[in-house]
């Protein structure tokens, strides 16, 4: 059960950091991002590696917003995406795939009787 709640807590606060402003708090995620990957002590090479191979996506999508955006919101949405990517690296390193299949039988449960 505390699986499918880290879970449950993993997708809102990637979810919910899309919706935050771009202030001061997004770059509070940044913190609360460091502060996880050094509690959780994340292989920070892995770490490096992983944001570097996400990075042209990246790149991508920042670009696509600068045309149809202005630079400044751009900046903030590759901003985001890369707080997103970290986080979701930290998740990947404090579960296994037996334990995220766990969490999609018992979060899938109730439609188990359709």
């Amino acid at each position: 059960m505390i699986n499918l709640i880290s879970f449950i807590i993993f997708i809102a606060y990637a979810t919910v950091i899309f919706f935050l402003p771009n202030t001061v708090v997004v770059l509070a995620c940044v913190l609360i991002n460091l502060i996880l990957m050094f509690l959780i002590k994340v292989n920070i090479k892995r770490l490096i590696n992983s944001l570097l191979s996400i990075l042209p996506f990246i790149i991508f999508t920042f670009i696509i917003n600068c045309f149809l955006d202005n630079f400044t919101n751009a900046l903030w949405i590759g901003i985001k995406l890369i707080i997103v990517c970290h986080i979701t690296i930290i998740y990947s390193n404090t579960t296994t795939i037996t334990r995220n299949s766990r969490n999609d039988k018992i979060i899938m449960y109730p439609i188990k009787s359709i």
